[in-house]
């Protein structure tokens, strides 16, 4: 087991997501999630392998991180429980069968009743510990003014049986209005200790330029992170460009993702849910971008809806751009002037004037780019194929790109 203990990891890390969807969150989500998963393989494989006593046995680090997380995003206990199952489960068998090649039917009978027996031992401990981190940060999390708000919010995002007044009441928001959602989250380098004042402080400056009604209603979703929604007059806001500049002239070391305005609590719900389609988009490519601070769902709405599925995303952006797919400097070049070009009309003069090059360079670069997709421009309904792919590749960056070996 500890020869094939990457793969194992990789493999129920993978099973884990596809089979619990609660836990197949945002990306720093699932890093959690992998790093428990990989701390607690590596401390089964040593308990088993060392004969270590029961009442040693104590929870790796990266699991209770793990629960407690989960706990402050209201992700039911049983979902972890039932992680820690299939993952034993997955253990048991996958030892048993390396059990079963051994040449000694008696020895692997005997070695298999052992091992069962002590693996349980370990996820019974296992789990008995990450449970009580969990139901602790629970009790603290909703005991706190944050996580009583949460509580609310949640409510209202289940979208069941709820008393909207006294849901305003305990959370001091409006619900009969029109809200603007988003997700924020603080720069890697940012202490944890000055994330929440950070968070606070960007929250006002961003209201300020929505031209804000009021307060925003802020629910932290872990440490570094927040949703939010700001009372608006109307659907026409930008939450784009003058947020962005906003945050840049106030030097504030925060990421958003926003949903369009939406009205009352169906509203409230949707901005919500498309601020966290965007967040995806933003943590699968836009992170390393240090100028993108904002990505608004409006703008990367198709990508957006894909991003769920990477994979078979990966695979159109291939299939469409063929060798323009490729991740080089080169490439690149022709893909920002082939959406430039696209996007303008197909104007050589608007898309040289915009990128500040020769109109020759752009006639240049426009062929070559079709050539590598082995495409011409006269099929409209593949030109829109080729700017949805051309749109996830500046979005999602090398997640959707060919990697040459």
């Amino acid at each position: 087991m500890s020869v094939q203990r990457d793969a194992f990891i990789d493999a129920l890390v993978l099973v884990t997501r596809a089979e619990i969807r609660s836990l197949d969150h945002d990306a720093r989500m699932v890093d959690l999630l992998t790093a428990s998963i990989t701390e607690n393989v590596v401390a089964a494989i040593h308990f088993l392998e060392h004969g270590s006593a029961e009442q040693d046995v104590e929870a790796p680090s990266a699991a209770l991180v793990y629960a407690r997380a989960l706990a402050q995003r209201d992700v039911p206990l049983s979902a972890l429980i039932r992680a820690y199952r299939i993952g034993h489960n997955r253990f048991v068998d996958q030892a048993i069968a390396v059990l079963a090649t051994h040449p000694s039917q008696a020895e692997s009978l005997s070695a298999a009743a052992l091992f069962v027996h002590r693996s349980a031992l370990w996820i019974d401990r296992i789990c008995d510990q990450v449970g009580q981190a969990y139901e602790r940060e629970r009790d603290r999390w909703v005991s706190s003014r944050s996580g009583l708000r949460q509580h609310w919010v949640t409510q209202v995002l289940e979208g069941g049986p709820v008393d909207i007044g006294r849901a305003e009441d305990a959370v001091n928001y409006r619900f009969d209005r029109w809200h603007v959602g988003a997700v924020m989250w603080a720069d890697d380098h940012v202490a944890a200790r000055d994330v929440g004042a950070l968070l606070d402080d960007a929250h006002a400056v961003i209201g300020d330029r929505l031209k804000a009604l009021g307060p925003a209603l802020m629910v932290p979703t872990d440490e570094r992170e927040a949703r939010l929604w700001w009372p608006v007059t109307d659907h026409g806001v930008d939450c784009g460009d003058a947020v962005t500049a906003a945050l840049l002239d106030a030097g504030m070391a925060v990421r958003l993702a926003f949903g369009t305005p939406g009205w009352g609590v169906d509203g409230f719900r949707r901005t919500l849910q498309e601020a966290e389609r965007a967040h995806v988009v933003a943590q699968a490519g836009a992170a390393g971008d240090p100028t993108r601070r904002v990505v608004p769902y409006a703008a990367v709405a198709p990508v957006a809806l894909m991003a769920g599925h990477p994979a078979e995303l990966r695979r159109f952006v291939g299939a469409v751009l063929g060798e323009l797919a490729t991740d080089d400097e080169r490439n690149g070049w022709l893909r920002d002037t082939l959406r430039e070009f696209l996007a303008r009309n197909r104007s050589y003069a608007a898309t040289a004037e915009a990128l500040f090059l020769h109109r020759n360079t752009i006639q240049y670069r426009v062929a070559q780019a079709m050539d590598k997709c082995g495409a011409t421009l006269d099929d409209p309904d593949f030109v829109v194929q080729i700017q949805i792919a051309l749109m996830a590749c500046r979005w999602l960056g090398r997640s959707v790109l060919t990697v040459e070996p």
